[in-house]
């Protein structure tokens, strides 16, 4: 199996003075258990792994809430002793089965200090909205792990040269990457879209070099385990309603959710609205939508008050999105990206690098904006929160076309710096935004889609620029 930044970030906590039980959350299948026993293993520690699963008369020894009792149990599954101090990590997988030990980490915190505990579970969201559970605030720490990123991909390929072109890029020297390079990077970043960042359709794309119809089985098996799923949700809604509610969604993705397609999905699902929100709910909370609410940009946090009924929903991983839309793969490798897909695989390729773009200590959140509809509908993407300053993000799948969003975005809100993600070379550009007669000029950062990896540290470099007096200040001030 190849590496993932999430075994060195597991490393981290467990070496870390002030270590916490930690909770890794994810949708099914991202590659969760794997980086746990990848981390122990890396750091010469035992692992001492169970299956919540298997085992579900645990539940009632996590519910007394005594380290102790659960330990001895948990001795006599493995058939090995654990103890307080012991020394490797206690990994406590598919905890929706038992959700009473999420609530024993603060007793594991307090009483087994010195035990390095994990506990994950892709559904675990879902099940304790409906146990009434004291959460361990302050006793835990949260660790969001996302599919396989670009960059992460590139290694597993063993792409040293792109990966080291990537790194020695910088907001100066944007222009400077060879067409050879550009071409190469490219090239991965359609074959990112037909594979995914799933490890297994990854690993298997490895073992066969790229065997589309190999790994179109994989992300249909992969698919097929998520829908599976649906049994296992504790709510009023059967299986087969919310395989409709499903299917309805995914193909909206990347859309604005208005009523309208709401009411679409409830129709075609003989369904209602209170029914298809407690749907969203649990997708989103299974990791396999992610929702990107609308906001007004008037400062940060964006989510200090989003318009959530306004919004637009991301799936879990672009390559899963292709195989469940039936898309072709020559339709990928061999047509501009806005023509594959009606441009929705270019977003969700771009919105799912970004949603998992930060430290993944951070809750994986987008939002996006568009104006008032008394105006001129300019929708922006996405808008990217960093250090104090927001700043839109608009995805052209093509190398060139209209900025109109853009403008309009910063002349309402003085921006001065924006994004453009797109197929073309990377640069920086001075732009003028006009309407009628207001006018402001800004920069426009060109990013192609191999890059969106580099957008934080390429922000930052030209903040820092800036702040030394070569341009104006950039953003939405906090």
């Amino acid at each position: 199996m190849f590496d993932r930044q999430a075994v060195h970030d597991i490393k981290a906590w467990y070496n870390s003075r002030r270590r916490q039980p930690l909770v890794v959350r994810g949708a099914r299948q991202v590659g969760k258990s794997t980086a746990v026993a990848l981390a122990a293993q890396a750091l010469g520690v035992p692992l001492y792994a169970v299956d919540l699963e298997q085992h579900p008369t645990l539940e009632r020894q996590f519910a007394s809430f005594d380290v102790d009792r659960a330990l001895f149990s948990l001795s006599a599954i493995l058939g090995e002793p654990i103890t307080p101090e012991s020394k490797g990590i206690l990994f406590l997988d598919e905890a929706q089965a038992t959700p009473s030990a999420y609530a024993c980490l603060r007793y594991f915190y307090e009483n087994a200090p010195r035990l390095a505990v994990v506990l994950t579970g892709s559904l675990l969201g879902q099940v304790l909205e409906n146990y009434p559970l004291s959460v361990p605030v302050g006793r835990v720490q949260h660790y969001f792990m996302g599919p396989v990123g670009f960059s992460e991909f590139l290694r597993a390929l063993g792409d040293a040269r792109l990966l080291n072109a990537l790194d020695m890029t910088t907001a100066q020297t944007l222009d400077f990457i060879p067409d050879e390079i550009h071409e190469k990077l490219m090239g991965r970043a359609r074959q990112y879209i037909l594979v995914g960042g799933m490890p297994a359709a990854v690993q298997l794309a490895i073992d066969t070099d790229f065997d589309h119809r190999a790994i179109s089985q994989c992300q249909s098996d992969i698919i097929s385990a998520c829908k599976a799923d649906f049994s296992k949700y504790q709510s009023r809604l059967d299986g087969l309603r919310l395989q409709g509610f499903f299917e309805g969604v995914l193909a909206q993705v990347g859309k604005q959710f208005s009523h309208k397609l709401a009411h679409r999905i409830v129709n075609e699902t003989d369904g209602d609205n209170r029914l298809l929100n407690s749907a969203l709910t649990q997708f989103r909370e299974a990791h396999l939508f992610h929702r990107v609410s609308h906001s007004s940009a008037d400062g940060v946090p964006l989510g200090a008050a989003p318009r959530t009924r306004i919004c637009k929903y991301l799936f879990v991983d672009v390559g899963l999105l292709l195989a469940a839309q039936g898309l072709p793969a020559q339709s990928v490798m061999s047509r501009p990206l806005d023509l594959a897909g009606g441009g929705a695989l270019a977003e969700q390729f771009a919105g799912q690098l970004m949603l998992h773009s930060g430290p993944g200590y951070k809750p994986p959140e987008l939002h996006y904006w568009h104006p008032p509809r008394t105006e001129a509908q300019a929708e922006v993407d996405f808008l990217l929160q960093q250090e104090g300053r927001v700043y839109p993000v608009e995805v052209k799948a093509g190398a060139s076309g209209r900025l109109r969003s853009l403008h309009s975005y910063v002349l309402k809100k003085n921006a001065g710096l924006a994004v453009r993600i797109h197929s073309g070379r990377p640069g920086l550009e001075t732009l003028r935004a006009k309407r009628g007669e207001r006018q402001r000029d800004f920069r426009l950062l060109n990013l192609p889609f191999y890059m969106i990896d580099l957008l934080p540290r390429l922000l930052k470099e030209l903040e820092e620029q800036m702040e030394q007096g070569e341009g104006d200040k950039t953003g939405v001030p906090a």
